[in-house]
């Protein structure tokens, strides 16, 4: 996996190279995981999502979009997310939180309409450190970190954004939905959940040719 990983960056920095017009794009985010988040190992009287705060993930990066083809192009990027997760027990009100760091590098193809932007695409999760794991009972929690036993973690993210001109370069407002195709494991957990969710991005895009 590492070597797939260095081979596709390499190859992402050769067409980066080669374009003609590449545009830089910094971007923060919100990841609302209520949204499709799935949990494992679990009975049927845990919810699907736990309090709304324990569910609420953010993070920001930049990525370099390569047009070719007119409206068409390709992003690859790298974020940095601070993930939250939680799950209650609708038996005894216990919410069980987790969160963990993570690296995405994504590489997402793109089409471009007047002010409208649209992507898809694959990415990679790396996550970074411990998960800590919070169990909250009430006004009483006890918390822990476990290591986490995924390696990489693989998924798929697709959205769309409107833009509009403000200085040099351009703002865009979007909205995308990440899913990932496998899920998280923790030492003594084993699989705790499968991590989805609705994104809320803003970005600015500046042209690396002026």
């Amino acid at each position: 996996m590492k070597k797939l990983i260095a081979l596709l960056t390499v190859s992402v920095a050769a067409i980066a190279i080669a374009a003609a017009e590449p545009i830089i794009v910094g971007h923060g985010f919100v990841n609302l995981n209520a949204l499709g988040t799935t949990p494992y190992n679990s009975s049927s009287d845990v919810s699907a999502m736990g309090a709304f705060g324990d569910n609420v993930s953010a993070g920001g990066g930049v990525g370099v979009n390569i047009p070719f083809g007119g409206y068409f192009g390709v992003q690859p990027g790298i974020d940095f997310y601070v993930n939250r997760v939680g799950f209650k027990d609708d038996d005894t009100n216990i919410i069980t939180a987790f969160k963990y760091m993570s690296l995405d590098i994504p590489v997402l193809f793109t089409v471009k309409l007047e002010k409208w932007n649209f992507k898809l695409g694959p990415y990679v999760s790396i996550p970074l450190g411990d998960c800590d794991v919070t169990f909250k009972s009430g006004s009483t929690s006890a918390s822990g970190s476990y290591d986490i036993t995924s390696s990489v973690l693989v998924g798929m993210l697709f959205g769309v954004g409107y833009e509009e001109r403000l200085g040099m370069g351009r703002i865009v407002f979007g909205a995308n939905y990440m899913l990932d195709f496998m899920p998280l494991k923790l030492e003594y957990f084993d699989e705790v959940f499968t991590r989805r969710g609705l994104q809320i991005d803003i970005g600015y895009k500046v042209p690396l040719s002026f």
